[in-house]
């Protein structure tokens, strides 16, 4: 077995490089790369898609339909209007003869607050109107025999005189005039047939607050031996809590 030292077999290597291909042979294998090169296309074309912009559109001319058409629109808006308006004020015409218990009765009541906003009646002046509105309706449910409307008129008038109590315990009135329609309006109260409300507590309070302010009253008053005789019944009934029986003693010195 011929052996190779390590010095020929870099010598043979080096050989190597010298060799050169055949001149056929070197032709013939450009000639194969450059036909697989025009094989793959070059580049890829892309198709952009190229925005169209809307047409413009032309200004609208008015006509004279459009002007009708505007016209009849505002008169339809109108009359709606004037019917609404009226369907209120008919509302509001009926809810004026309500009773506590109807179906409008809480428009009427709604009425009555706004008239008092008007008028600037105060607080106290207020609650006693209503109060007497909400007596005049109990004794209006009772003429008629409109059984099923008076727990609602009672409660109403419940209502009120606890509020009236609470302001006349709270502030010092010294108006006569407006005690004395307090008293009234409890004096028509009582008379309202089958409905005896003095013993109620509501009802009560305020008989007590109306007496203990017109006992107060009457006894800065210059009265006659028959009314300090009448003040003095009074004054005990009202000590023994007959607030009612009180104050019919003392709407006879009133006359």
């Amino acid at each position: 077995m011929i052996q190779i030292t390590q010095k020929q077999l870099i010598e043979q290597l080096k050989t190597l490089k010298e060799i050169e291909p055949r001149k056929e042979w070197a032709l013939l294998l450009k000639s194969q790369i450059l036909a697989e090169q025009k094989a793959i296309p070059v580049s890829v074309k892309i198709k952009k898609t190229i925005p169209v912009p809307f047409p413009e559109k032309k200004a609208k001319s008015i006509g004279i339909m459009d002007i009708l058409s505007s016209v009849f629109f505002q008169r339809k808006l109108a009359y709606a209007f004037t019917v609404v308006l009226f369907l209120i004020v008919g509302v509001f015409g009926f809810a004026i003869n309500t009773v506590p218990g109807d179906l409008l009765f809480p428009v009427k009541k709604i009425t009555e607050q706004s008239q008092a906003a008007l008028t600037g009646q105060t607080s106290l002046k207020q609650e006693v109107a209503t109060l007497n509105s909400r007596i005049n309706d109990l004794a209006q449910v009772a003429k008629d025999g409109r059984t099923d409307n008076i727990p609602s008129a009672i409660s109403e008038i419940n209502t009120k005189a606890s509020e009236l109590a609470k302001n006349l315990k709270s502030n010092l009135v010294n108006d006569p005039q407006t005690i004395k329609e307090i008293a009234n309006s409890l004096k028509t109260l009582a008379d309202v047939p089958g409905t005896d409300l003095t013993a109620n507590p509501d009802v009560k309070d305020l008989y007590q607050a109306v007496v203990q302010s017109q006992i107060a009253d009457l006894e800065k008053t210059t009265l006659t031996d028959e009314q300090k005789n009448a003040l003095a019944q009074a004054e005990d009934l009202y000590d023994q809590g007959k607030y009612a029986d009180a104050l019919e003693a003392i709407l006879l010195i009133n006359k």
